[in-house]
């Protein structure tokens, strides 16, 4: 049992989650895809954190350190999104590693990014999340006491910039390579979608009822869209607006720590997000069939 490294054409002509089926040895590297993935995705985080550190010591921020106790500073959100946005190129040499495929097969069945229909995911997911985010941000202005220093605008620039790269990272390895790795192993549509979910939500390692099953809420149905819509554009797009539209007001509200590991937390998320992806689904899947011809679909219903 070997990593094989030659390149190798994947399928076409199939649904997204099937581009690796023709490769042997499904099941292990199906577990060796996850084992690796989450382990960079912990290493990496801490990594990154760790680089941010060393790079504000050397600057002369000699009273910059990481304590995710008091709070999440401008600086360690900076890292931990870097950290995750490493997560693409782990995907990719993970995918070229263990099943010989290029790693732009991973962002759609083209293959490659589609830029154009990333641009209308995140429009449309802008318009749907823009309620929640305008009303948070208005309310966090009025509950605010303080006067908006440049700490608060350094964290807000640090959200805006590289929030995208964080979800970016989380989608091409869970419903990049993992989605693909489990559509190899011949396994029923839904038991991909709720696998890579199940996957998603335990990486968080928070195992609250409810935030648990928000996790795996947004995962599955990622899942789901990323295979009809035949690439992860459109998860990547509803992803980062979303966390954008979260962390911001919380960042104003110098609450980011709950927003990140909340506790005591009700259904009321869970239900939020039930209504907006119902709006932000059809929506985005209206725009994709008038855009794009419908991704093979003879073997992504089982």
């Amino acid at each position: 049992m070997g990593l094989n490294v030659a390149t190798r054409q994947p399928l076409t002509g199939v649904a997204f989650h099937r581009t690796l089926e023709h490769r042997g040895g499904a099941w292990w590297r199906l577990v060796v895809s996850a084992v690796l993935g989450v382990i960079g995705l912990l290493a990496m985080s801490l990594a990154s954190l760790f680089a941010v550190l060393g790079a504000a010591r050397a600057l002369g921020y000699d009273n910059f350190a990481i304590d995710l106790t008091d709070g999440v500073s401008a600086g360690e959100l900076l890292g931990a999104n870097l950290g995750l946005a490493l997560l693409i190129p782990l995907a990719g040499a993970l995918v070229w590693g263990l099943y010989g495929v290029r790693p732009r097969w991973l962002s759609s069945h083209r293959p490659g990014v589609r830029w154009r229909w990333l641009a209308w995911g995140v429009g449309i997911s802008v318009l749907v999340w823009s309620i929640f985010l305008v009303l948070g941000t208005a309310g966090a202005f009025l509950v605010r006491s303080e006067p908006v220093d440049l700490g608060v605008w350094s964290f807000l620039a640090v959200v805006v910039f590289t929030t995208p790269l964080q979800a970016a990272g989380e989608e091409y390895l869970f419903r990049g390579l993992l989605l693909q790795a489990l559509g190899a192993a011949r396994l029923p549509v839904w038991v991909c979608c709720v696998g890579s979910g199940a996957i998603f939500a335990a990486a968080h390692l928070q195992f609250d009822a409810s935030l648990f099953a928000d996790r795996l809420l947004l995962g599955t149905v990622f899942a789901w869209l990323t295979i009809r819509t035949g690439g992860i554009e459109a998860s990547i797009a509803i992803h980062a607006v979303k966390n954008v539209a979260v962390l911001i007001p919380a960042g104003l509200l110098d609450d980011v720590s709950a927003a990140l590991d909340p506790s005591g937390v009700t259904w009321l998320p869970v239900l939020v997000d039930v209504v907006l992806l119902s709006i932000a689904v059809p929506c985005i899947l209206a725009a994709h069939k008038r855009s794009y011809q419908v991704p093979p679909r003879s073997r992504a219903i089982e």
